[in-house]
């Protein structure tokens, strides 16, 4: 809950900015102005990195040459009174603006309730005050930190130099609901996150799960990168083009790689999705990922059903999505998953996580991870999980609600029947099932948390990438391609 409500406030706030959300309690508390961070490189394009804190808190001054504490300049300034909204969906005909987008769908609204982490401040270290401190000292390549970090060739030392900070209590709520739809049988099912307040101590105790805050409690942060040379030098990248890392003994190779079974991202040629196109031109970007993904319809054919109703059911649970992409990640880079991560999750959570790894062919027993099974259906899994990663509450909802209505098969052909103009006629027999309005409704909402344009007129259907799309109408294809291969494998 916590991971949802600070991600939710930067999106409102700091959409695409310098700051970072905390993603658990227990960060925050590491979370020191100029302790030192590690900012790890992700496998694909559409990954943000993630940053990590040492394990012990350990400043800046622990990792560098002389032991010398640094006594930084703090401004201090109020940031910003919160107060954002919580959608929850209902039936009805109106219109609701979601993030830089417009929906206008008939039978679909939204009912806004206030969410408020009230008045933050910001803490600021004073960095031209910190460089001229820090001039003649070094890194000291030698500390565990520093050794380990450097060990893993994209990661990147990072200072934290900014925090934003809680001035109140506040409590977190998360409610699972249930919401007709369409005056139908058809419903979302999902959970809000509501953050508000707790000014006089009381608040409501239902079926809800509720989260209890205390000031100061650090809910983002900012950080600069450093670069550090062979002999400690340093120095921090203070422009957005600037790059922190550890220098190389080779430095003319242009890229990095991150390989997982001979499938390559390029770090320095990332390219979003292109603006205002035919749905079928991203079909090319697609295919490179989606041929992994059927590695998927090797699963047996007595496990293939438990593994796609699994995965239908977390896509209405957005804490097993993310905890289920952190594992099946460092399983595919070769390390052995945290086990306390699962107490994060409710007994009937933890049994989905563990039995779709299970079926993965990836089992925990007594602590000792054991391999079953092929690795390249556990890299396809890491694929699918990776994009389901990075939708957005709501979106994974709906996906799993198109999954529910059997809509999957449209939604992949529909890329492959879009003409030039980014048309296809409302008559094409692949589109039966898609005319209807309420499932054609489902759909758009999809595609429009995914930044891309459905439209229905007399004659056609119209399906475009919106202006500025970024990554999410390739990471949408992913998903369905990969969760499509399960289904496909269901039909054989």
């Amino acid at each position: 809950m916590f991971a949802r409500a600070t991600r939710n406030f930067l999106k409102d706030v700091d959409a695409g900015g310098d700051l970072i959300s905390v993603s658990s309690l227990n960060d925050s508390e590491k979370a020191q102005l100029l302790s030192v961070v590690s900012k790890k490189k992700r496998f694909w394009c559409w990954q943000k990195p993630k940053y990590h804190f040492a394990s012990l808190t350990c400043m800046l001054s622990d990792v560098l040459t002389e032991n010398k504490a640094l006594k930084p300049v703090v401004v201090e300034s109020e940031f910003v009174k919160y107060q954002g909204t919580c959608g929850d969906v209902i039936r009805g005909n109106i219109g609701a603006d979601v993030g830089a987008l417009h929906m206008n769908m008939a039978g679909i609204g939204y009912v806004e309730s206030q969410s408020s982490f009230g008045t933050l401040r910001k803490q600021e270290v004073d960095l031209q005050h910190l460089m001229t401190d820090v001039q003649e000292r070094r890194i000291d390549l030698d500390h565990p930190f520093i050794k380990q970090l450097h060990e893993n060739r994209n990661d990147v030392l990072c200072v934290l130099k900014e925090k934003i900070v809680t001035t109140q209590k506040c409590v977190i709520t998360e409610h699972s609901q249930t919401e007709e739809t369409f005056g139908s049988k058809l419903g979302m099912k999902g959970k809000v996150v509501k953050v508000a307040v707790n000014d006089n101590g009381n608040y409501i105790k239902d079926e809800n799960t509720v989260l209890e805050i205390p000031p100061p409690t650090v809910i983002a942060f900012g950080v600069v990168e450093l670069f550090v040379q062979r002999d400690g030098r340093f120095e921090f990248c203070l422009l957005l083009e600037k790059q922190g890392g550890f220098e190389k003994e080779n430095s003319t190779s242009k890229y990095d790689y991150d390989d997982i079974d001979g499938l390559r991202e390029t770090y320095l040629d990332r390219k979003h999705v292109q603006s205002n196109v035919p749905l079928h031109l991203i079909t090319q970007d697609v295919l490179e990922f989606s041929k992994h993904l059927l590695a998927l319809e090797e699963v047996p054919e007595a496990q293939c059903l438990d593994l796609y109703k699994l995965l239908c059911e977390i896509l209405y649970d957005y804490q097993t999505v993310t905890l289920l992409q952190t594992m099946v990640e460092e399983i595919c880079s070769g390390y052995q998953p945290s086990l306390t991560v699962l107490d994060e999750l409710k007994p009937s959570q933890r049994k989905q996580v563990q039995a779709i790894l299970h079926l993965a062919g990836y089992d925990m027993q007594n602590g000792n991870p054991i391999y079953r099974v092929k690795k390249d259906v556990l890299t396809a899994l890491h694929i699918l999980f990776s994009s389901l990663d990075e939708f957005s509450d709501y979106a994974l909802a709906t996906l799993g609600d198109c999954c529910k209505l059997q809509l999957l098969p449209v939604l992949c052909a529909l890329p492959n029947i879009t003409s030039d103009e980014g048309l296809c006629s409302r008559t094409d027999p692949m589109l039966s099932d898609f005319i209807d309005q309420g499932k054609f409704d489902i759909v758009q909402r999809l595609f429009t948390l995914s930044n891309i344009k459905l439209e229905m007129n007399e004659h056609n259907i119209i399906a475009t990438t919106t202006n500025n799309p970024g990554f999410l109408p390739l990471i949408l294809y992913i998903s369905i391609s990969g969760l499509s291969a399960l289904q496909k494998k269901l039909k054989t």
